[in-house]
């Protein structure tokens, strides 16, 4: 479908299924490993998931660094007619996130248990932290490569088969994490060698894009690599802040609860943690879909079509947040009853927690869309700035004051609190923004 004549309408929902399928990759493979090992160890195992998370966390930080920056900047000169450009962008995107990749690789295969002390692993935690976490930094590279891959698949019009790819290794993961788990009798390892299995196949379907007839990239000669470099890591930084400031947040979250709640309430914070990375990884597949779109529009100049598709990704994240803080309203025990045999405490800490936590996701959802619509726009100090204020600057500062008034529960309001601040500021941002724009249309149309 042509991203610069096709109908709008049309376009936003071919990209929007896959490309949510596709964003839930990473966020699939822990939702399900955090059955497994919940029912296997209870909530020690479910909070040592929440320590792991926050390496799969910079993980995906590193992939949508190099592959945002990289595919914004491909569809972009594409859109102005300059494919050769943008294969040097693809070029160097690679490069950059083999690099970056390589060195992550080295420092947590070193230093990976001080790491997961850092991370927030007690004494309880730390058994089943370094049993699960140590098989996913084994194979560091191939949980990262996903999430590279797909936004490229999306630009060069294969959305679906980066769903599939989801669909399929995901498949395999539920079925490896029950057999190795349970029958195999493997426990917490096995759920890590369950993912990583499924990943890797995830791999293998996502490559065969680029040995086939529809592939439009390709490896070329780059002659200003620095000046390349420079801006696609400027127009990936709102996305990789957003990623430190995520896993900067779990560590603080993670040491905050356990202070403040100990191991039950921090076994309910690996539940929810869980949950909200698959969901954040929604909304985020909502930006990602019209990202393609509004890049492409953005370089040819037509304006009213980005319009339109921000809009879409806009309503859709707000339906969505809504109809997540309601089932975490209405059915909180039930939700962590999914995850693992619930002890007495874990149950009555549970439902306050997640129905305070579950009332952010609606701003949350906005947020991330808008986001991603001001990486497309190329408004880079926007994007970066919003990132930067609702994944580091008010939740850190609020996760300080908010336990010293409240206790715990600050904590688990500090989060849901700051996506609401960040909220209201963004929208207010933008209607100011379409304000002057549609007093210049009056004033040039009069």
């Amino acid at each position: 479908m042509d991203l610069l004549k096709g109908n709008v309408k049309e376009i936003y929902k071919k990209y929007l299924l896959p490309t949510v399928g596709s964003a839930l990759a990473m966020s699939i493979y822990s939702f399900v490993d955090t059955v497994a090992v919940g029912q296997y160890a209870g909530p020690s195992g479910t909070a040592a998931i929440a320590v792991v998370n926050i390496v799969y966390i910079i993980m995906v930080m590193i992939a949508y660094l190099c592959a945002t920056g990289g595919s914004v900047r491909y569809g972009n000169a594409v859109g102005r007619g300059k494919a050769e450009e943008g294969n040097c962008y693809f070029t160097v995107s690679v490069f950059l996130c083999m690099m970056i990749t390589v060195i992550a690789w080295i420092v947590f295969s070193i230093w990976h248990r001080s790491i997961f002390k850092l991370f927030g692993a007690n004494k309880d935690v730390l058994p089943y932290a370094e049993e699960y976490g140590i098989w996913i930094i084994r194979f560091f590279p191939v949980i990262v490569m996903p999430d590279f891959l797909s936004s490229f698949l999306r630009m060069d019009g294969e959305p679906k088969k980066a769903m599939y790819a989801v669909m399929i290794g995901g498949s395999l993961n539920i079925v490896l994490d029950w057999l190795l788990v349970f029958p195999c009798g493997l426990g917490v390892k096995g759920a890590a060698m369950a993912t990583v299995i499924g990943t890797s196949l995830q791999c293998v379907i996502m490559l065969s894009h680029f040995w086939s007839n529809k592939n439009h990239y390709h490896i070329v000669r780059i002659r200003k690599p620095f000046v390349m470099l420079k801006e696609i890591l400027s127009t990936g930084a709102s996305a990789s802040i957003l990623d430190i400031g995520n896993a900067s947040l779990a560590v603080l979250m993670n040491n905050q609860v356990g202070r403040y709640g100990g191991t039950a309430a921090l076994g309910v914070y690996g539940v929810i943690n869980t949950l909200a990375m698959l969901i954040q990884a929604v909304f985020a597949g909502v930006g990602q879909t019209i990202q393609p779109g509004i890049s492409v529009n953005y370089g040819a100049g037509f304006s009213e079509r980005t319009e339109q598709l921000r809009k879409q990704g806009v309503r859709t994240a707000l339906i969505i947040g809504l109809c997540i803080m309601l089932i975490g309203e209405l059915f909180p025990s039930g939700i962590v009853s999914i995850f693992m045999h619930a002890t007495e405490e874990v149950l009555q800490v549970a439902p306050t927690f997640i129905r305070t936590y579950f009332c952010g996701f609606p701003f949350m959802g906005y947020c991330a869309v808008m986001t991603y619509y001001l990486q497309s726009t190329m408004h880079r100090k926007a994007s970066t700035v919003l990132a930067l204020g609702r994944s580091v600057i008010l939740p850190v500062t609020l996760l300080v004051i908010l336990p010293q008034l409240f206790k715990v529960m600050g904590v688990y309001a500090a989060v849901p609190l700051s996506e609401c601040i960040a909220a209201i500021i963004t929208a207010d941002g933008d209607t100011r923004n379409q304000q002057r724009v549609d007093n210049k249309i009056h004033f040039f149309t009069h």
